[in-house]
């Protein structure tokens, strides 16, 4: 039987399970990678645009001695089978505790309640439907299915919308319901989209703004997201693809960007708000000498 999946549930990321089937995948220059699946497990697998889970398997050897085992990374098989990939063998049969990175999963769960949170705004305020999520070591986007570009004023006005559900602290609530029901939602229009998949149907409710058909990991609250930030827009085949980022990643970006940009300005010795016009101006006077050696070399005489 497949593995029952604590982080549907749950927010726990500690969980006891016991080692139900081991498997060698391969040998390299690492040594031997192994894939192990448990009863349960708190460790997402990769899956609709999140990716999996990363922490620790810990078993205890004959000798009484903690044997901890780092899981690389987790996916799920055709079958719904959740395999976790270590590089030490377990035994069949043993008892063992999963710890999932949590600042990893905390992570993870702020960047896609944003992007859940991002995409009910865009299409609430501009009518823009996501067709794809994407969440990446550094940022995440979204691609809209529009044609046109959103304005600068257009996106300032969906980041503050989406901000302001944060600050209001909105719970996110998990129901299951029956495949009849669902399409019903969907009906109904409470729903977009339903997933490939037979039996109850998981489905988060972020209150008052959307319901979303998702077996991803998530706040309990929007308030936890902490803030959302969009970064760039750039076109892509379907659309445009928004880049953005929330919580802590923001909190790094900002950071980030404001020593770059610091450095910058101390280097052309002027204000941060300055930069701008003082690299116009500098491209200018790039721009002239460019022309005026243009000019000098025609005063040359021809080589011999």
């Amino acid at each position: 039987m497949a593995a029952e999946r604590l982080y549907y549930t749950s927010a726990q990321l500690d969980s006891d399970a016991t080692v139900e089937d081991i498997q060698l995948v391969s040998s390299d220059e690492r040594g031997q990678l192994w894939q192990v699946s448990l009863n349960r497990s708190a460790f997402y697998p990769t899956g609709g645009g999140q990716p999996f889970d990363t922490g620790v398997l810990i078993a205890t050897a004959r000798s009484g001695a903690l044997l901890e085992v780092p899981v690389e990374r987790v996916e799920e098989d055709e079958r719904g089978e959740v395999w976790h990939y270590v590089r030490k063998p377990l035994l069949e049969g043993a008892e063992v505790q999963g710890r999932v990175d949590s600042a990893r999963r905390v992570d993870h769960e702020q960047q896609h309640s944003g992007q859940h949170l991002l995409s009910a705004m865009f299409l609430r305020e501009l009518g823009a439907p996501t067709v794809s999520f994407h969440l990446g070591a550094e940022s995440a986007t979204i691609d809209l299915g529009v044609k046109e570009r959103p304005s600068d004023e257009d996106l300032a006005r969906v980041e503050e919308a989406a901000n302001r559900v944060i600050a209001e602290g909105r719970p996110l609530t998990v129901h299951w319901v029956q495949p009849e029901y669902a399409e019903e939602m969907v009906r109904r229009g409470d729903l977009r989209k339903l997933p490939e998949r037979e039996g109850p149907i998981r489905v988060v409710q972020m209150q008052g703004i959307e319901f979303n058909a998702c077996g991803g990991t998530h706040v309990n609250n929007t308030g936890a997201i902490g803030g959302v930030v969009i970064r760039r827009v750039e076109k892509v085949k379907q659309g445009w693809r928004v880049e953005f980022c929330c919580g802590l990643r923001a909190i790094r970006a900002a950071r980030r960007d404001y020593h770059l940009l610091d450095g910058i300005a101390r280097t052309l010795s002027v204000g941060t708000k300055d930069v701008p016009a003082r690299v116009a101006a500098l491209l200018e006077e790039k721009k002239a000498a460019a022309k005026e050696l243009k000019k000098l070399k025609a005063l040359l005489p021809p080589e011999a």
